[in-house]
């Protein structure tokens, strides 16, 4: 046993003692631990074992954001469970980061899982689906993992490389394996969705990279195809998620679309090795870590979600709308943020690219411009107008502090993206005085504008009674003519769209002889010892069988 899995065990373990005494005590140690091996690993933190590092210093910077935050958010779900399930779902996390291929590593991916299926579940029968969803995709193609690990020297590289890219790539949201993110987010609480799209997401990510150091490089296909899909997966989620009416839905679709383009990203440099994409990769991760997290939390104050029933909320509770404001502008990929760095990376990674990558720049513009629709339908629904019902939500001073740990976080990477991006042997342009700049006239316009005299008119109603929140569009109505313009996304008249996620009927299918086999095994529980000896026996025997063959 090496010393780091020695560690990443010893980490779990401890996570779950810190959790007795309250849940976000790990943000400290992990964002210090993540800070220390990177500064040990010096320029080469990127390569091989050393992006462990970044991977901790990632969860960490997300659970010191979280960690303020929970004490006041568990006052409204008192079970227990989450203050001793979290820490260990973040140490399981931890110890995926840090550990070798190998038995340890399957262990805490398969600990790691199981909690999350447990997080998720725990809210009770309406999570249930979605904890299922988790649950399945996790077991069915984390088998991939056990045919790459076990496979390895017996099969050839493809069919071990094929093993892993459904294995990790169904953790993150690989297209059209995603189905089970856009249900599992919605039905968890926010802090749990936080971890799931902000920090889980990106340990697929990360095993998808290290096993080119683990297994060798990558044979041909597996580039093109993770540029083709990521790219597709990103389309397919914005224009998907513009018809959701649920504000964790639709984040949770936003987060589809980013991790395909990660994906895309990866696969662009296993094809060119040029480090713009890996710049791009590593970037969009701590980036998105940062963001999604931030605009959970936001999801997580909020008494209702349905977006058809929300608005006025920037009257109510400005400062939660200009932190939702600064947490979206990133998430649309608009300048000064870090995601605009990452995207033009990407840009130039594409178009510097041979054998047809130039077209993803094509792809790219899309994803760019669907994107800014896409929260500016999330804001303007949510926080703009005129309120739809009574306001409802739940901000105290703790929760206030985690949100502007996590905005805060962000500016600074706005301000120094060379941080990630140095290392790596990117250029950056001088960001952070661009920045400043950009800030302080955004500043002085506010002031010049607050300052000049204010004359109150009536909106123009076209000559009918005055407006009323009903006259609002509805979350549909807002988005239904950029719909029409993708014909696999099927509306009716006075309904919402009607779209099964790929794969979800042969996932439920599954479900449904997972749950009869379950009630078969059910049966056995019989309480007679003899026949808990006898299945004991017959199992012996067959083990014993299997290993003599």
């Amino acid at each position: 046993m090496t010393p780091l899995v020695g560690a990443a065990l010893g980490g779990l373990a401890l996570a779950s003692l810190i959790g007795l005494r309250g849940p976000g005590r790990l943000a400290y140690p992990l964002g210090f631990s993540g800070v220390s091996l990177a500064v040990a690993g010096g320029v080469g933190w990127a390569e091989g074992w050393g992006a462990g590092a970044f991977y901790l210093l990632l969860l960490g910077l997300a659970v010191l954001g979280l960690a303020p935050y929970l004490p006041a958010y568990l006052e409204l779900h008192p079970s227990r469970a989450y203050a001793f399930l979290l820490p260990l779902f973040v140490g399981a996390m931890a110890g995926v980061a840090l550990a070798p291929p190998g038995y340890a590593f399957l262990f805490l991916w398969e600990a790691m899982s199981l909690l999350g299926y447990l997080l998720v579940a725990l809210e009770g029968a309406k999570a249930v689906e979605g904890a299922q969803a988790l649950f399945l995709a996790s077991r069915l193609f984390g088998l991939g993992l056990y045919l790459a690990f076990l496979g390895q020297g017996r099969l050839g590289q493809d069919a071990v490389w094929l093993g892993l890219v459904l294995g990790f790539g169904v953790k993150a949201a690989l297209f059209p394996f995603h189905g089970w993110l856009p249900r599992a987010h919605p039905v968890a609480i926010s802090p749990v969705s936080a971890l799931l799209s902000g920090a889980m997401t990106k340990l697929g990510l990360l095993g998808l990279y290290q096993a080119a150091f683990w297994f060798g490089p990558p044979p041909l296909w597996v580039g093109p195809s993770l540029v083709t899909l990521g790219l597709a997966g990103a389309v397919y989620a914005l224009v998907r998620g513009l018809a959701e009416e649920d504000f964790k839905g639709a984040l949770a679709y936003s987060s589809v679309e980013n991790l395909g383009l990660m994906l895309a990203a990866l696969g662009g440099y296993f094809v060119t090795g040029h480090p713009l994409f890996r710049a791009a990769f590593f970037l969009h991760q701590l980036t998105h870590a940062l963001f999604k997290t931030h605009l959970f939390l936001v999801a997580g104050v909020l008494g209702e979600r349905r977006l058809s029933r929300l608005g006025g909320l920037w009257r109510q509770a400005p400062g939660l709308g200009a932190q939702a404001l600064w947490g979206m502008a990133v998430g649309a990929g608009l300048p000064p943020g870090p995601l605009f760095l990452a995207e033009w990376a990407l840009y130039l990674g594409f178009s510097r690219g041979g054998f047809g990558l130039p077209l993803g720049v094509g792809a790219l513009a899309l994803v760019g411009a669907l994107a800014l629709f896409y929260y500016v339908r999330l804001f303007g629904l949510a926080f703009l107008g005129q309120p739809r019902g009574p306001a409802s939500w739940h901000l105290a001073p703790g929760m206030v502090l985690g949100l502007r740990i996590l905005g805060g976080a962000l500016f600074l990477l706005a301000l120094w993206p060379g941080l990630v991006l140095g290392p790596l042997g990117v250029q950056v342009y001088p960001n952070a005085p661009l920045a400043l700049l950009l800030f302080a006239l955004a500043y002085l316009l506010y002031r010049r504008l607050q300052a000049l005299p204010h004359r109150t008119y009536s909106t123009w109603d076209c000559g009918h009674q005055p407006l009323t929140p009903r006259m609002q569009p509805t979350g549909l109505g807002f988005s239904q003519p950029v719909l029409r313009l993708f014909p696999f996304v099927r509306l009716r008249e006075g309904e919402h769209p009607h779209l099964e996620e790929p794969l979800q009927r042969l996932l439920q299918v599954i479900g449904e002889a997972y749950a009869r086999l379950a009630r078969l095994v059910q049966g056995l529980q019989s309480g007679s010892l003899h026949l808990y000896l006898l299945l004991q026996l017959l199992t012996l025997v067959l083990v014993l069988g299997v290993v003599l063959l």
